[in-house]
């Protein structure tokens, strides 16, 4: 009878799990207090809509995660945070970090499946430490320059200029292969920091404009174009309709609003025009993506 149901073996299962938990949350504590982790990795195998969405196919997941396992083991990579779709890793030398970088860039090539290239994106970001996870926050990994790293630049693999000198250190000056890694100049690093942050506490504000950047980091417009064409392969205005899409879609995912709404918030000026940029970019009508989230 459900009544006289034995509820022991659940409450074992859920007591196990906290136990697995905080087993996990205490371990990553103790590599966050170890200086010897001094170099930080961010790794990203889909396009935004994926990722936040979780999913991967199983035949990928199964053999480029195993891949991944395997490759982070070899080279001494501490986990932190981990999904279907991201890594966050420690390292205690830059030349196993960028070394490990490189083996699953090759892995991740011959891996996938060529139908699943539009969704299929690796990008991954290698920084020194403290810059990277100053103001880490388990579950807050979107505000480290590391995952703006992953996020914004386009080329799949890019490190710091800090990290760099530390390979070169580590071996006698070996130089960085710029075919396959991209370093970022301090400059770079710099303007990085600064426009995502602002981004970050200005999107939802009329200040969150090209004139408002422009302002925010002291620019003339010319020079904004730029430095952001640079680094990003972005013009201003691309670059402000992305930002505004990624939070329209983790709105929609958290079913914060109907699509008229959250055009509004996100500061598209009707929701014909947010519904076109919407589905150009994530390839699904945002009307569409909200049903399929109504739980």
């Amino acid at each position: 009878m459900p009544g006289n149901m034995d509820t022991k073996p659940i409450l074992k299962n859920i007591s196990r799990r906290n136990s697995v938990s905080s087993s996990a949350e205490n371990m990553n504590s103790e590599i966050m207090a170890n200086p010897e982790f001094r170099i930080t990795m961010m790794l990203e195998t889909s396009d935004y809509l994926n990722r936040l969405e979780a999913n991967q196919f199983s035949i990928f997941t199964q053999k480029f995660h195993k891949s991944i396992s395997k490759t982070l083991k070899h080279f001494e990579g501490s986990v932190l945070k981990k999904n279907d779709n991201t890594y966050l890793v420690l390292f205690t030398s830059a030349t196993n970090a960028v070394m490990c970088a490189l083996k699953i860039q090759s892995d991740f090539k011959y891996i996938t499946p060529k139908l699943e290239g539009r969704t299929r994106r690796l990008h991954i970001g290698i920084s020194t430490r403290i810059p990277a996870l100053k103001n880490f926050i388990p579950g807050n990994e979107k505000a480290t320059p590391v995952f703006w790293m992953c996020e914004e630049v386009p080329d799949q693999l890019v490190i710091t200029s800090e990290v760099k000198v530390l390979y070169e250190k580590e071996n006698r000056n070996a130089v960085i292969d710029r075919e396959h890694i991209r370093t970022l100049s301090p400059w770079e690093e710099l303007f990085l920091t600064r426009i995502m942050t602002f981004s970050d506490n200005s999107w939802q504000t009329p200040s969150f404009s090209i004139n408002g950047l422009c302002d925010a980091l002291e620019l003339s417009r010319s020079q904004l174009y730029r430095k952001l064409k640079k680094l990003t392969g972005k013009s201003p205005n691309a670059f402000i309709r992305e930002i505004r899409l990624k939070k329209a879609l983790e709105l929609l995912h958290n079913q914060l609003g109907n699509v008229s709404e959250i055009a509004r918030t996100t500061g598209f000026k009707s929701p014909a025009y947010f519904t076109k940029c919407f589905t150009t970019k994530f390839g699904i009508l945002p009307s569409r993506y909200t049903k399929q989230h109504i739980y």
